[in-house]
C-alpha cells in the first residue's frame, strides 16, 4: 500500500487554458460551447450576437465533464457574429472570443463498437493523505473508445458509467471529450465502487456518445474486461500507464481470450489524481489523454444487437485455456479482496 505524508494542498493558480470554438472560427449556432482550464468560471463573461446582448446558460451534459460546457440563448442563426468578453477566472486578464455561427449540427457521433472495449488492472493501492489533492487508488480501468473520424472542431462526448445497485449507492461515471477516431480513458477505483462485484466477469460498462449539440447515438455497453493483470508494483501519485497486454492477460470468456492485442503504444497521460478543479472531478482525460488507435476489444449492444469485437476469439489449445481458467480464478479472487 503507498501512502504520502501529510501535506497542505496547493491548487495553483487559475488560468484558462483553451475554448472551443477558438477566435475567429466557425461554430455550429446550436452547439455547445467548452471552455477549459483550472479554476475557471464563466459568471463574468459576457456575450453578444450581432452586438445584442445574449446570455451563456451552463449545459447540462455531466457534472463529471472537466470542462466548462455552455450554449448560446437565444441561439445564434447561420451567419451571425458571436462575440465573449471578460475575465474567466479571478485576478485574470478579460478575455475576447469572437465566432462565427455556423449551420446547425443534426448529425449524432458514429461511435465503433466493435473496436472499443476495457482493461483492467489491479496495481499496488495509493491511499491519499487527506490534503494531498489526491484521492484513493485500488485499481484501474482504461477504457479503450473508438469512434468515425468526427468534423474537425466537433467533438463527441463519451459518457462511462456502471451502477451495479441500480440506486447509485457505488459504481461511476465519467464524461470524456474526444476529438478524434480514439481515446483511452482511465479510471482509477476503490473496491467499494465496485459494490462487491466481480471486474472481470460482472462489471458492463454503458457508454452513450453525444455531441455539443445534444445529439445522442444509440447506446452500448463494453463487457466483460478484454485483458486483465494483477501486480504489487508501486506507481506512486499518477494514474499507472497501460501495461502492454499480452495474449496471457486475455480474460477467459472474452472476446480477446487468446488474442494478441496490436495497439500504437501509446499511453494516456491524464490521472485520477490530479489536483481538482472548479468543473472537474479531478481527472484532465479531455486535454492529457493520449489516444490510442486499437483493433482489438470486446462489446454488446449498440444497432445490431450483440456483438463482438474486432479482436481474434481463437483460443488456442486445450491446455491454453486450462491455463487461462486458472489465471482468471487467482486474480479474480485478488481483485475483490477489500483494501484497507
Amino acid at each position: 500500500m503507498v501512502a504520502r505524508p501529510a501535506e497542505a494542498c496547493d491548487p495553483g493558480e487559475p488560468f484558462l487554458q483553451g475554448t472551443l470554438p477558438a477566435d475567429g472560427a466557425i461554430h455550429p449556432g446550436n452547439a455547445a460551447l467548452l471552455f477549459d482550464g483550472f479554476n475557471i468560471s464563466i459568471a463574468a463573461v459576457t456575450v453578444t450576437v450581432d452586438e445584442q446582448p445574449a446570455a451563456l446558460v451552463p449545459a447540462d451534459f455531466d457534472d463529471n465533464l472537466s470542462e466548462i460546457a455552455a450554449f448560446v440563448e437565444p441561439a445564434p442563426t447561420e451567419g451571425q457574429v458571436v462575440a465573449l468578453s471578460g475575465p474567466f477566472c479571478e485576478g485574470c486578464e478579460p478575455v475576447t472570443i469572437t465566432y462565427t455561427a455556423g449551420p446547425p449540427d443534426v448529425t449524432a457521433p458514429a461511435p465503433s463498437v466493435e473496436s472499443s472495449f476495457f482493461a483492467l488492472y489491479d496495481h499496488a493501492d495509493f491511499v491519499s493523505s487527506g490534503g494531498d489533492c489526491m484521492s484513493d487508488s485500488d485499481l484501474t480501468l482504461y477504457v479503450h473508445l473508438s469512434q468515425a473520424s468526427p468534423a474537425s472542431g466537433d467533438p463527441s462526448l463519451f459518457r462511462v458509467a456502471w451502477d451495479p445497485d441500480g440506486e447509485g449507492d457505488a459504481g461511476f461515471h465519467r464524461t470524456v471529450r474526444v476529438d478524434g477516431e480514439s481515446h483511452v480513458l482511465a479510471l482509477s477505483l476503490v473496491s467499494e465502487q465496485l459494490g462487491g462485484k466481480d471486474p472481470l466477469t460482472e462489471v458492463c460498462l454503458d457508454i452513450t456518445a453525444i455531441d455539443l449539440a445534444g445529439n445522442a447515438a444509440e447506446p452500448f455497453q463494453l463487457c466483460p474486461a478484454c485483458f486483465a493483470r494483477a501486480d504489487e508494483i508501486e506507481h506512486g501519485i499518477d494514474t499507472p500507464e497501460e501495461p502492454a497486454w499480452t495474449e496471457a492477460d486475455g480474460v477467459p470468456g472474452s472476446p480477446c481470450a487468446g488474442a494478441v492485442p496490436q495497439t500504437t503504444g501509446e499511453e494516456p497521460t491524464g490521472t485520477d489524481t490530479a489536483p481538482t478543479s472548479d468543473g472537474s472531478d479531478g481527472s484532465s482525460d479531455s486535454s492529457s489523454d493520449s489516444s490510442s488507435d486499437t483493433d482489438s476489444g470486446g462489446a454488446t449492444g449498440g444497432e445490431d444487437g450483440d456483438k463482438g469485437c474486432a479482436c481474434s476469439t481463437n483460443g488456442g489449445d486445450p491446455g491454453d485455456v486450462g491455463r487461462l481458467l486458472l489465471f482468471a480464478l487467482g486474480l479474480g479472487l485478488a481483485l475483490i479482496k477489500r483494501r484497507s
